[in-house]
């Protein structure tokens, strides 16, 4: 079940479009990409000794993920598919089935930046998010979509990672 901030739905009740994006966990840190770049998702500005008050009282410094890149290298997110219900006629066990979802991504790879980058920082097996979500709400208001492992590569100009549900 997926679960939205009251804002996120006011958004999409005005027809306004949420920004996909994923998110890959290397060993160095995070890195973002999109179809575009992302302008205002992560940024620290503003977050910073912020005062915020937890539930039990004590206060944060801020929430942000921070990322090493930002940009705009996707072409194409696929699709994938979730069922709403099993495909199981057992309804008991149908509560504890669940359908695993893949997921095929392409990334811009003509300049032969990922040639280089995943030679330091290798992707395979790494975890990705895929998230949508409005640019200016905080990273951590956005709707997680997937959570994978990358399994496959294929590093051309088009680059495109092979993602399994875990």
């Amino acid at each position: 079940m997926y679960r939205i901030t009251l804002e996120f739905h006011k958004r999409l009740s005005r027809n306004e479009k949420p920004v996909p994006y994923i998110l890959i966990q290397t060993h160095m840190g995070f890195r973002a990409y999109a179809g575009k770049e992302l302008s205002r998702v992560f940024d620290v500005e503003g977050l910073i000794a912020d005062g915020s008050i937890t539930a039990d009282g004590s206060e944060t410094a801020g929430v942000s993920l921070g990322v090493l890149e930002k940009s705009g290298r996707v072409l194409s997110f696929g699709s994938f598919e979730r069922a709403l219900q099993s495909r199981r006629s057992d309804v008991l066990a149908a509560y504890s089935s669940k359908q695993l979802q893949h997921l095929s991504i392409q990334l811009n790879n003509a300049d032969r930046y990922f040639s280089r980058l995943i030679a330091t920082e290798p992707f395979l097996g790494r975890p990705l998010w895929l998230f949508s979500g409005f640019e200016s709400m905080p990273q951590q208001t956005h709707l997680s979509r997937l959570r994978g492992i990358i399994t496959e590569i294929t590093v051309m100009p088009i680059m495109i990672l092979q993602v399994e549900e875990r």
